[in-house]
């Protein structure tokens, strides 16, 4: 047994501690004590299989962490970071990810049923992988492409997969008469090429 800690990135004091096997195990036992882990600095951190079930994370940092196969259902994830976290396989299922950072993260076969990802900002065609419809709620999501652009929508996008190329995605955003599609880049189709593909 060793001593962890559980940091913050806003005190210098941890918000949790005590002699444990392996730093999963510390913050397992903190979110079975139910104890507020709000601004927890998790980073970089290997969490694989974790069982994070109604955890309180809220504005934690989770960026570059690997997450994969986690247990995060149920989970309070406002504001959470998960810049570059690796995602595979984690259960997000009826968690509040509002106003989280998904900045290149890395999904497949990633559960959001049930959660909340309104104001969530995506960035990467990894996240195109994600079941979008499923979530309880997306309004004011931003999806920004390699070349720095964002474009906002509160409705799951369509995406097509099995393509030579990248994936074709189309949003619900309208110009004039015609949907604007955006695949990686967000390019935009004009009404010949929109009436073609839909």
């Amino acid at each position: 047994m060793s001593l962890y800690n559980i940091q913050s990135t806003r005190k210098s004091t941890p918000l949790f501690e005590g002699e444990f096997a392996s730093f999963q195990d510390c913050l397992e036992a903190a979110v079975q004590e139910n104890r507020n882990l709000e601004y927890a600095d998790l980073r970089l951190k290997n969490l694989r299989g974790i069982n994070l079930d109604d955890a309180r994370l809220t504005h934690a940092d989770l960026s570059g962490a690997n997450l994969t196969g986690a247990n995060l259902s149920e989970a309070r994830l406002l504001g959470a970071n998960f810049t570059n976290a690796a995602l595979f396989d984690a259960c997000f299922a009826y968690s509040d990810l509002q106003h989280c950072i998904f900045e290149y993260s890395h999904f497949g076969g990633t559960d959001i049923t049930g959660s909340n990802i309104s104001f969530s900002h995506f960035a990467g065609i990894s996240c195109y992988s994600l079941d979008f419809i499923n979530a309880s709620s997306m309004r004011g999501c931003t999806f920004k492409n390699a070349q720095g652009h964002t474009l906002k929508t509160s409705e799951p996008p369509v995406v097509i997969l099995g393509l030579k190329h990248s994936p074709i995605v189309f949003t619900h955003e309208k110009i004039g008469s015609c949907a604007q599609r955006s695949n990686q880049s967000h390019s935009r189709l004009n009404c010949d090429e929109t009436t073609a593909m839909t």
